[in-house]
């Protein structure tokens, strides 16, 4: 539990103004509909938002996550298993949540709707009914846990939840997923990379100082 505690410690940065975020995100559904929600974000387009959003997109994408994994071998081998373990932890959760939910996406959510709906150009609309929780929202938000904690300078958390907003909007920007599908996908990937943080921390043999070795300091004892 101590262990616990210090991890949770650490993710402050991070920790705080996400919860604040969510509260927020919960009281605003309670008065606004799912629907609302959907045509109020659907209505801010803007011209350099359809450039900068399906571009910001991609850092919650598979192959961010693998730039991620290779980049951290020459921090240390211990961040770079540590990212790839939460990573392939959390996207083994969230895929059978996304068929068990079988929640429609937008697109086909709001097949024959008469309300005109706004799509970025040159965008590929989804069309299916894995809606229900983002899976971009989980990588980018396993990214930004694992990255504040292995940080040593903690208020760069505050960054990392940025930019992992940022992803989570990017995907209701792009009509590809609703407001509560984010928010679930946010929520899968910190409680259950938090959970592998004190998990992975206790485990003895990562405690070795080989682990901290990296292809840049092959010999880093410590």
């Amino acid at each position: 539990m101590q262990r616990l505690t210090a991890n949770t410690r650490q993710l402050y940065p991070f920790l705080i103004p996400y919860i604040i975020l969510l509260i927020s995100i919960l009281v605003a559904r309670v008065f606004y509909t799912k629907e609302d929600i959907y045509f109020f974000i659907n209505g801010l387009h803007f011209p350099a938002g359809d450039v900068f959003f399906p571009f910001m997109t991609e850092f919650g994408s598979s192959i961010s996550a693998v730039v991620a994994c290779l980049l951290l071998l020459f921090v240390s081998y211990r961040s770079s298993v540590l990212m790839a373990s939460s990573l392939i932890l959390t996207t083994l959760i969230n895929v059978p949540l996304k068929n068990l939910f079988n929640a429609p996406r937008p697109s086909l959510y709001f097949a024959g709707h008469t309300h005109p709906i706004y799509y970025v150009p040159d965008v590929q609309v989804l069309s299916n009914n894995l809606s229900f929780p983002s899976g971009h929202t989980v990588c980018a938000f396993t990214l930004a846990v694992v990255l504040t904690y292995i940080t040593p300078r903690k208020a760069f958390g505050y960054l990392y939840l940025v930019l992992a907003i940022l992803v989570a909007y990017s995907r209701m920007y792009m009509s590809q997923h609703f407001l509560e599908d984010v928010t679930a996908g946010s929520i899968v990937a910190t409680v259950v990379t938090l959970i592998w943080l004190y998990w992975f921390d206790s485990r003895p043999f990562l405690s070795d100082p080989r682990w901290n070795r990296s292809l840049s300091r092959k010999k880093n004892a410590a």
